[in-house]
Order: C-alpha cells, then structure tokens, then sequence
C-alpha cells in the first residue's frame, strides 16, 4: 500500500528550468544566450553546494555590464519562477488524504529556504535537497537519505520526476513512480492505477 508521493521540484512542482525567468526579462537575445549559458546550463556545482547563487554569478564572469535590476532578478530567480498550480493543488488533495509528502530534489539551499517557507508548502512532511547532502539524483546515496531520514519504506513510496533515470533508480529500491511530461492527466490515471486516493 503507498503511503508517501515523494515529489520532484522542477518540472513537477515549479515549471521548467530555471532559466525560464529569462524569457520576460528584456535583453537582447544574444545577451540572455550568453546568461542562460555561463549561468543557468553550470548548475551541479550549485545543487552539490559547492557554491552559492552570487558565487556561482560571480564565477560567471561575464563580458557585458549587467543592469542592477537583472543582477538581483538572477541572483533571486526562485522568487519569479513560475509554479505548477495544478501539482500543487495535487499535492494538497494527497495531503488532505491522509499521504505523507515528502520533496526530493536537485537544489540549492536559497531556493529550499524560500519555498519551504511558503504557505503552499506547508503541507510538506520532509524535504531531502542534494546541496544538503552534495549528491544528486540518480546517485543511489540521495534516496537511501530518504529513507533513512524519515524512516519510510521505498514500497509504499510513489515518486514523481520528470526524468526516467530518477524514476528508473528509485524503481530498484522498490518504489512506484511515474515521469511527469506535464500531462497531469497521465500522472492522475497512473496514481489511481496504484490505488492512491484522490
């Protein structure tokens, strides 16, 4: 019997990578290439917590003058980073249902100390985020955390990620799983195909 939906950020919860943000912001193209690439597509050593958001920026060391209003829109970008709302109405229901949830993501610390905070987060039982522990899924390592630190079952755990390879591996712990392309209505007949509760 599943007892945890253990939750993906990005792509599941939030919407896209993020480097979404940049398109509302008015650059030039080449311009937001250039930050998408030296800023957003290097972002391990971030989620490892090896570095912090204004280190990583400061690392970037670009070769164009930046107004400060886009420094502190990158420097902040999980506060304009849109959400998912029909995951997150999905996650309450399951909460509402009597489902320990739980949140399991490649991240940074500034982003984890911002949502965790948010109301529509509160309905979160534990949260394990890579820049925690320096390892990020699919190392195995991750999810044994999860397990370990919320002393759950890998069986009566369904997990929800949008890449096949996070999924694949917690598979071979003995968790159910799904990956989420944003077809909600998919995830939906999947989930009552396990007999979870909606």
């Amino acid at each position: 019997m599943i007892k945890n939906i253990v939750f993906d950020l990005g792509n599941v919860l939030l919407k896209d990578t993020p480097s979404i943000i940049l398109e509302d912001m008015k650059l030039p193209n080449e311009i937001r290439k250039n930050i998408k690439s030296k800023f957003f597509d290097n972002w391990n050593c971030i989620n490892l917590g090896e570095e912090t958001i204004k280190e990583h920026f400061n690392n970037c060391k670009f070769n164009f003058a930046l107004d400060e209003s886009v420094r502190e829109i990158l420097l902040n970008y999980y506060i304009y980073r849109p959400f998912n709302n029909e995951m997150i109405e999905l996650m309450n229901k399951l909460k509402h249902n009597n489902y320990k949830i739980f949140i399991l993501s490649n991240n940074n610390k500034e982003t984890y100390e911002y949502l965790k905070q948010l109301p529509m987060f509160q309905c979160i039982d534990g949260w394990i985020v890579s820049c925690d522990y320096h390892i990020i899924k699919p190392n195995k390592e991750i999810y044994v955390k999860l397990f370990e630190n919320f002393n759950i079952k890998a069986e009566e755990s369904f997990f929800i990620d949008d890449k096949i390879e996070n999924v694949e591996v917690g598979k071979t712990f003995g968790m159910k799983g799904f990956v989420f392309d944003n077809n909600i209505d998919d995830l939906i007949t999947n989930i009552k195909e396990h007999n979870i509760v909606l």
